[in-house]
């Protein structure tokens, strides 16, 4: 076989190139199909998007304006009744505030969150659609061959660019739901007359109709027990007021708590001192609380405290400070006792002498005892729990009990 001339040869590599460009451009021409087709599918997946994201967006308005509606003790109830359908929503938003909580009474308390479930739920659709994107996108990949190959990456890339991703929104977040609307927040005062006057009118009933008959067995309570329970919260409220530098009288008191009974929505400011228990009720266990603090016991102050938010919001919250500020001095260095605070309680110099000195001595004497009397004996040693206590009820005692050196002896 002879060999090729060189007019033949130029003719099969003319011929090889030509058929090596018309495939490049065939390449081409198949991007901007694919392109097309990426595009229109991106607009159809986007316009589903959309419609997702624009009825989630109404399901939250919605949610929240009916939970501005209904105030803050019903939004547990609205979650449970959208949890069947959000649409239902919908059929709530034209009816009164009393109506609404009406309607809702009929369900539990639900701890899920609406909003978040709404919001889950367009994740879930965005990552679908956006899958489904990128199965058309990825479409094109691989139809090359060794001399288009970089006519298609160049291709994805822009297919990618253009139609690769969609656009999305962030849905409204949980709006506070506040008191409610149409919630009464305070009585007048023609309005405190009349539930007072109704209730004495079923519950006088001693001899004359102008007391409430008491207890035979108890003289200090009453014999019916609505009103004790009613009078029992009106003590509470007055005490925790109190506490909490409120001025609230009686009458007051005894009308929001009345007022409340006929009327269940009604959310009186006072209202908020009503606790399972007054300020001063054993149960607190604040005797307990402040020997743990003078021994800087963090720990058990916590267990005290945090049993007690059950039972007296407000002195648990004023233990918690307490708490606080015993962890910051410690933080610093120092440590608090039930006297003040001192650097190291092992530390403590003796009390200065009772006798000779002067005026300044006398001082020192007087400031050692405010700082250290009920804590350490003169020599400085800091007693021990029952030793502290021992000495407090000693002193509490008319004419003075135990010296500071009977109580070291006798007691650990």
């Amino acid at each position: 076989m002879g060999l090729l001339s060189s007019r033949t040869f130029r003719q099969i590599a003319t011929g090889a190139l030509t058929g090596i460009e018309e495939k490049r451009n065939d390449m081409r021409d198949r991007i901007d199909t694919y392109r097309e087709k990426a595009v229109t599918k991106k607009n159809e997946i986007q316009k589903k998007y959309n419609e997702y994201f624009d009825e989630e967006k109404e399901n939250i308005n919605t949610f929240n304006q009916l939970s501005t509606l209904v105030g803050d003790d019903y939004v547990g109830k609205l979650n449970s009744f959208a949890q069947a359908s959000p649409a239902r929503l919908s059929m709530l938003l034209n009816q009164n505030a009393d109506v609404v909580r009406s309607e809702l009474d009929k369900y539990q308390d639900s701890d899920a969150d609406f909003v978040q479930q709404r919001t889950e739920k367009l994740k879930l659709n965005e990552q679908e659609l956006n899958q489904n994107l990128q199965d058309q996108v990825g479409l094109f990949k691989g139809t090359s061959t060794l001399f288009t190959r970089d006519i298609e990456d160049r291709g994805i890339k822009d297919i990618q660019a253009e139609a690769g991703t969609l656009t999305s929104e962030s849905l409204p977040s949980t709006a506070p739901a506040g008191p409610g609307i149409d919630v009464k927040t305070r009585l007048t005062n023609p309005e405190k007359s009349t539930v007072i006057n109704n209730f004495d009118k079923l519950y006088k009933t001693d001899m004359d109709g102008t007391e409430y008959q008491m207890s035979d067995e108890d003289p200090d309570k009453y014999a019916n027990p609505t009103v004790q329970s009613v009078f029992d919260k009106v003590a509470i409220m007055e005490a925790n007021a109190a506490e909490e530098r409120v001025t609230l009288d009686t009458q007051t008191a005894l009308a929001e708590v009345l007022y409340q009974m006929d009327n269940p929505n009604y959310k009186g400011d006072n209202l908020k001192f009503i606790t399972q228990v007054g300020p001063e009720n054993p149960s607190l266990n604040t005797a307990e609380f402040d020997s743990a603090e003078s021994y800087g016991n963090v720990e058990e102050m916590k267990e005290i405290a945090e049993r007690n938010k059950t039972l007296n919001i407000f002195i648990a919250e004023d233990m918690l400070i307490r708490i606080k500020e015993l962890e910051e001095a410690k933080a610093s260095g120092e440590t608090t006792t039930a006297t003040g605070t001192v650097t190291d309680l092992a530390e403590v110099k003796a009390r200065p002498p009772s006798f000779g000195g002067g005026q300044k001595a006398k001082q020192e004497r007087e400031a050692w005892d405010a700082q250290y009397g009920n804590t350490h004996f003169n020599d400085g040693t800091l007693m021990s729990q029952a030793q502290q206590e021992a000495w407090r009820e000693s002193q509490a005692k008319k004419g003075g009990g135990k010296s500071k050196n009977s109580i070291r002896r006798l007691i650990d």
